[in-house]
């Protein structure tokens, strides 16, 4: 009888030590991944500012421009808002040639100019892509918020991608989506 009440108390200490063991393991678990995501925000922020800068000889290709649909917020439940925030990223899809960005420009619902993300063009590194983030509190976009990109290519490159991503959450469930960019003609 000593035998079992003693061995039970064994089993429960293990058990006890284990829990404690596999709680600190998930906590090391939870602060490594807050790490990941503070080293991946400024990562994306660092590398903006490193491709952004202007580089001289620019190539003169024809300027175009593309336009993005983008939301700051949409509507659910009979009218009820769901902030949104919108990452825009410029893709150069050529694998040997760089493209020059001159200007990415934030738009409203009703057409207003909000914001000009780019002071100065750049050139956008073959293969390379920049974004641009529109954050969840800036609601001055509405949900008919765009960007408008001015671009060049040299002759032969390939033609860059624009897509933006929206995520928010509201009413418990979170919510993404994407859009693509369209071409405008000359």
């Amino acid at each position: 009888m000593k035998s079992n009440k003693l061995a039970v108390q064994l089993v429960a200490l293990v058990a006890m030590v284990i829990i404690v063991g596999f709680s600190y393991y998930l906590g090391h678990i939870v602060r490594s991944m807050d790490s990941i995501e503070e080293k991946l925000s400024h990562q994306a922020q660092q590398t903006q500012r490193d491709i952004s800068q202007p580089q001289a000889g620019l190539t003169n290709g024809k300027l175009q421009r593309s336009y993005v649909p983008v939301y700051s917020h949409i509507y659910v439940k009979g009218g009820q808002a769901v902030l949104l925030e919108s990452t825009l990223t410029v893709r150069n899809t050529d694998p040997q040639l760089g493209i020059n960005i001159h200007s990415v420009e934030y738009f409203d619902t009703k057409g207003h100019s909000v914001q000009q993300y780019v002071e100065q063009p750049y050139q956008l590194n073959a293969m390379a892509s920049s974004e641009y983030l529109s954050e969840k509190t800036d609601i001055s976009g509405g949900a008919g918020a765009n960007f408008l990109i001015t671009w060049s290519k040299p002759e032969g490159a390939s033609a860059p991608i624009f897509e933006a991503v929206m995520v928010g959450s509201g009413l418990g469930k979170n919510i993404s989506f994407t859009s693509r960019g369209e071409h405008l003609p000359q």
